[in-house]
């Protein structure tokens, strides 16, 4: 836990200070692919069965959608707010992000960039069973790619995104008790920026 206050105070300090020092903001959307990785287990108490125990771990494969707003410090680093939406057979989910991002030129023009960053927020889990109730989790993770200054004013990246879940529900049935448990998601996006 004490990992997740500092990764999560880190970057919101990084955010607060960000109107002081900004004078590039952008504005974006990005589509991709997210995969998120369950795992369960069910413990029984048949006695035929001994109390059986098993576990399994799946995932899902879905597209998410996200929209963005940030600013850039200076040349070699940004800060931005995001929010990203995904759905699977599983559940829905929401995220209400704060990322930085340290960029890296490559090559004299400063078109490409290879950026790397962490990421900190809020994750909005609704399952899509009546029995468990929606919750409100922290996530964490990080991320990188490339990003490709078209113009002036337009930019594209290429990125990928981990992110660590905080999210598990346990239960009994009349047959026995078992939990669930979204481990992480991992994300390959598309995005395009717009400075003003």
């Amino acid at each position: 836990m004490k990992i997740k206050s500092l990764a999560l105070a880190a970057v919101i300090a990084t955010a607060m200070s960000a109107p002081t020092m900004a004078v590039d903001w952008f504005i974006g959307g990005g589509v991709g692919a997210q995969q998120n990785t369950y795992k369960g287990s069910y413990q029984g108490v048949d006695p035929e069965f001994n109390g059986d125990y098993a576990s399994a771990r799946e995932t899902e494969n879905n597209e998410f959608y996200e929209f963005r707003v940030g600013t850039y410090l200076n040349d070699s680093s940004r800060v931005y707010g995001t929010y990203s939406y995904n759905s699977d057979d599983a559940s829905r989910q929401q995220s209400l992000m704060v990322s930085y991002d340290y960029l890296v030129g490559l090559g004299a023009s400063n078109k490409l960039n290879w950026f790397i960053g962490a990421t900190a927020g809020v994750n909005h889990i609704s399952p899509d069973v009546d029995e468990v109730s929606s919750k409100d989790r922290f996530v964490w993770g990080g991320q990188t790619g490339l990003m490709y200054k078209i113009n002036d004013k337009l930019s594209t990246e290429l990125g990928y995104r981990y992110l660590k879940q905080d999210y598990k529900v346990s239960g009994s049935y009349a047959d026995g008790s078992g939990s669930i448990k979204l481990q992480d998601s991992q994300q390959l996006y598309l995005a395009v920026d717009y400075r003003f």
